[in-house]
């Protein structure tokens, strides 16, 4: 598995190739997580939904009406869910470091699909981080590659 996950997830970086067939678990433990950080501020806005489809349907390679269907699940399953260790558990489980940072990256293009990080925001980040086990400096630099995806200035 971690050599699908490399090919993809570098893709991500490089040339934006999607997520391997049959990763469904993972897709949607990495869906999970976007909606965490979308939803992180208290309100997922048009612009975050919209940024996360678009992940889905240009980075995971999903039709969008299967990218519609897992956004509306996973936006139930974040609504009854209590703590997000579970998917930490499966990304960190199956994931070099390296994979983990451009997860991470990803995540930071959703939270910053408005243009601003409030402390919430900024201290789900840095949890998540953490518990990724990514140090602050390639987290740092996976939020200016966002910013950078997103035509922010750094």
């Amino acid at each position: 598995m971690l050599d699908k996950l490399n090919s993809w997830v570098k893709g991500f970086s490089e040339e934006g190739s999607a997520v391997p067939a049959g990763d469904d678990e993972f897709v949607v433990a990495i869906t999970g997580l976007l909606i965490e950080a979308a939803m992180a501020d208290g309100v997922l806005d048009d612009g975050e939904k919209a940024q996360i489809l678009d992940l889905l349907i240009g980075q995971m390679e999903m039709d969008s009406v299967s990218a519609q269907k897992l956004l509306d699940e996973t936006i139930i399953a974040h609504d009854q869910r209590i703590e997000i260790h579970g998917l930490i558990r499966e990304i960190r489980s199956d994931t070099e470091m390296e994979d983990r940072a451009i997860i991470l990256e990803m995540i930071w293009v959703v939270v910053l699909s408005d243009g601003r990080v409030d402390a919430h925001e900024s201290q789900l980040m840095r949890r998540l981080a953490g518990l990724l086990y990514i140090d602050d400096v390639t987290s740092g630099i996976a939020q200016k590659r966002a910013r950078a995806r997103l035509g922010l200035a750094g």
